[in-house]
């Protein structure tokens, strides 16, 4: 690949690659801890979920998509029950009620956000 394109310099690669892993951790409720990427018009959070934790129905205005990464949650929207395992997404469009509800094990998910979410970067602005 280096034949065709130049590689990017070190700062470079810096303003745009992210560990997850180094990102600072930030609780969101017991049991449920997430990792946040901003971006300028979404936001990508990374929650680690513990066993039988179940989230309060909640909406705001983002759409939100959830890629399961490990595990399986069960996602309540809008009253009904869908059951989401590792490799599945699901999509959520905004202003539309929705929990989280995981069984025996835990599970890691993906969300993005768009439009970004501002109380996500606060969050994060106020760990770092």
């Amino acid at each position: 690949m280096e034949d065709f394109f130049p590689v990017a310099t070190d700062e470079e690669r810096c303003s745009r690659v992210v560990a997850v892993s180094e990102i600072p951790a930030i609780p969101l409720m017991p049991g449920v801890v997430t990792r946040i990427v901003p971006g300028k018009n979404l936001t990508l959070s990374v929650p680690s979920i513990d066993p039988y934790v179940v989230g309060t129905s909640h909406s705001h205005p983002h759409e939100q998509m959830i890629v399961v990464l490990e595990g399986q949650i069960d996602v309540v929207v809008d009253g009904k029950l869908y059951p989401v395992k590792a490799g599945e997404v699901i999509v959520i469009p905004g202003d539309v009620p929705h929990a989280g509800i995981t069984g025996e094990h835990s599970c890691r998910i993906l969300e993005i956000f768009s439009p970004a979410r501002k109380d996500f970067e606060e969050k994060l602005a106020q760990v770092r």
